[in-house]
């Protein structure tokens, strides 16, 4: 946890940012070493703090020695960020994307400089901006869009190349607007410019933040802040109106359907109830409001009502407007130029449009449109009885078809289309139990993600289906048996399970995941939150251990220590053979052991001997010969 005297700095920062000030001293905070130590925490737990960038330096041999010397070489004026390695990894259109792996040094002095940023523009960022912020995801986002009721157009942007295409002197522009520190922004120049490192060719950076980087999705939203900042000027100025006008047409119908209620009660107070006169004026009363129903109650062009709103997720917009189109053109027309001419930037022409908002469209993976039933309920208005549409101008949600046939063809399932399930012969040589999980972990992902939509059960039954008997498929190669005995073996009523009995004698049940497991969406429940893998460790206990002066292997005290990491502890316990050091680490449930120098160079090179044998009473440590 990050000492009391730091937290005031920050939030120091933080209110001096929210009255609109700018700041200083920001780069006398990056000399204290907790800071440090509470960017490593956020780092460590990551899989990516063991992947190299263009050096051989990892988040592996951590030390306090290493803070201090990259303090001391940023006081200096020495510190020169190394380039990132460009790799590629796959996008769902099939092209590629290319990433930034940043140096072991470059994550630690990036993850410093964004604690710092997200003291200065969290507190000032729009709340329609959800993309790589603390407690926003694409969920809150997707809530956010499904409250527009009512909304005539959708207005979609894209960006060419958006994290390429930043320009560098834009963005220091922007951040001198709230930064007054030219060392801190002189860092983040040179971070920007510091080039790309691709087959082992140096090519200089001109514009652009790499994807990849630990500080680049914080620039680029604060690259887009401008944007937020312009669409709610235009919102201000757009937004009309409590509410819309009732439309004539319904009204009429309406007033006609009320003047043959107050007949129907004069008739039962002169002849008593239940007359054919009645039951002819019920039937008009019906027939009416089968008009009323096929007509919109509210004028959706009323000239008096404007309602833009506009949800953002990193580079990905999007924009509901109820009014005419001729002025949604408009409202377009100004944003593109903005983008263009101030921000720098080239929309997309393919991808950039006006849509009706009753004809679906495609918004962080979803499908959303305006839905209008036919379907209608009792309801008690101003003591009348009545009957309301069920749906009524409401953003819907949805699962795109061509995304659930995509994710079954991509995992190897089978074909969505033809009900057919293959099995996964990579799996055969994995437990039962591991083949079990992964497929659990897998559909429980891509339901978990679209759990918000309206019609998730029914769009991934299907899919469901194919991917447990895939499993079973999978299962039966591993046992050289057919799919119905592996589903007679497991099955139970359709659940299908494996028991497990433990060297106690508890029998363990590993249940083949399935659709109709999926629970119900509760308001303000985080779905796609991450996990967060270190939760076995508090935030300061890795401090302490690092701090104590102790190696946790050969128990030395004092001198150099470092700290040695592994990507999985599942990686470990896999493994038919354990070193001694391994055996701990699984024993600790850690990721990271805390060494002396000796016993860390001992055990890359392979040599670290058991603690058991070389420790005898008076031993200070493992034998040096």
């Amino acid at each position: 946890m990050i000492p009391d005297y730091v937290n005031r700095r920050l939030a120091t920062i933080s209110e001096v940012s929210r009255k609109g000030r700018r700041v200083k001293d920001l780069f006398d905070l990056m000399t204290k070493k907790e800071i440090w130590f509470e960017a490593y925490r956020h780092i460590a737990p990551n899989k990516g703090a063991t992947t190299a960038g263009p050096d051989e330096v990892t988040q592996d041999r951590f030390s306090e020695g290493r803070v201090e010397n990259l303090i001391e070489t940023l006081k200096s004026n020495r510190y020169s960020p190394k380039p990132v390695r460009r790799t590629y990894i796959p996008k769902a259109n099939g092209k590629l994307r290319p990433l930034g792996i940043p140096a072991g040094d470059e994550k630690l002095v990036q993850e410093v400089v964004r604690i710092i940023l997200e003291s200065i523009y969290e507190p000032i960022f729009s709340d329609d901006s959800h993309g790589f912020r603390p407690s926003m995801s694409c969920h809150t986002a997707l809530k956010h869009v499904k409250t527009w009721t009512n909304t005539v157009w959708f207005i979609e942007f894209d960006i060419k190349g958006y994290f390429d295409s930043i320009s560098h002197k834009k963005l220091v522009d922007i951040l001198e607007k709230r930064i007054d520190d030219r060392k801190f922004v002189r860092l983040i120049k040179d971070m920007l410019r510091a080039g790309v490192l691709e087959n082992w060719q140096y090519n200089r950076t001109y514009s652009g933040t790499p994807q990849g980087g630990v500080v680049s999705p914080l620039l680029a939203n604060i690259y887009l802040h401008e944007l937020d900042d312009y669409i709610k000027a235009i919102q201000v100025e757009v937004n009309k109106g409590k509410t819309r006008q009732m439309n004539p047409d319904w009204t009429k119908i309406a007033n006609q359907i009320a003047r043959k209620r107050r007949q129907i009660r004069r008739i039962r107070e002169e002849r008593g109830k239940g007359t054919p006169e009645e039951s002819e004026w019920k039937k008009a009363i019906d027939a009416l409001m089968k008009q009323r129903q096929a007509i919109p109650s509210h004028n959706p062009y009323d000239p008096n009502y404007r309602r833009l709103w506009y949800c953002r997720y990193a580079d990905d917009w999007l924009l509901g407007f109820t009014g005419p189109k001729t002025e949604a053109h408009e409202i377009e027309k100004r944003i593109r130029q903005y983008v263009e001419t101030e921000l720098l930037l080239t929309v997309s022409e393919e991808k950039t449009g006006i849509r009706k908002a009753q004809d679906s469209i495609r918004f962080l993976g979803y499908g959303i449109r305006t839905q209008r039933g036919e379907k209608v309920k009792r309801a008690v208005i101003r003591g009348t009885a009545t009957k309301r549409k069920t749906i009524n101008g409401q953003i819907k949600l949805f699962v795109p078809e061509e995304k659930v046939i995509a994710f079954c063809k991509s995992k190897g399932y089978g074909e969505l289309k033809t009900r057919g399930m293959k099995a996964r012969p990579f799996l055969t040589n994995q437990s039962e139990v591991e083949t079990i999980l992964r497929y659990n972990a897998e559909m429980r992902g891509f339901a978990n993600y679209y759990s918000l939509a309206q019609d998730v059960k029914h769009k991934l039954d299907m899919l469901s289906y194919i991917a447990t008997y895939s499993c079973l498929a999978t299962l039966a190669a591993k046992h050289k048996t057919g799919i119905a005995k592996m589903a007679k073996q497991m099955g139970h009523q359709r659940e299908f399970e494996w028991k497990v009995t433990t060297p106690k004698g508890k029998v363990k049940t590993y249940r083949i995941w399935q659709i109709k497991h999926l629970k119900p969406v509760e308001m303000g429940q985080e779905i796609d939150s991450r996990p967060n893998p270190y939760a076995y460790n508090s935030r300061t206990e890795l401090l302490k251990r690092l701090t104590a002066e102790k190696c946790e292997y050969c128990g030395r005290e004092g001198g150099y220590l470092e700290v040695h990491h592994v990507r999985k502890l599942k990686d470990l316990k896999e493994k038919r053979t354990l070193e001694p050091w391994e055996r701990i680490m699984i024993q600790r449930q850690r990721k990271t052991l805390i060494l002396c120098v000796f016993c860390h160079d001992l055990l890359h090179a392979g040599r670290l001997p058991d603690m058991r044998l070389e420790l005898r009473p008076g031993s200070k440590g493992p034998s040096r010969k």
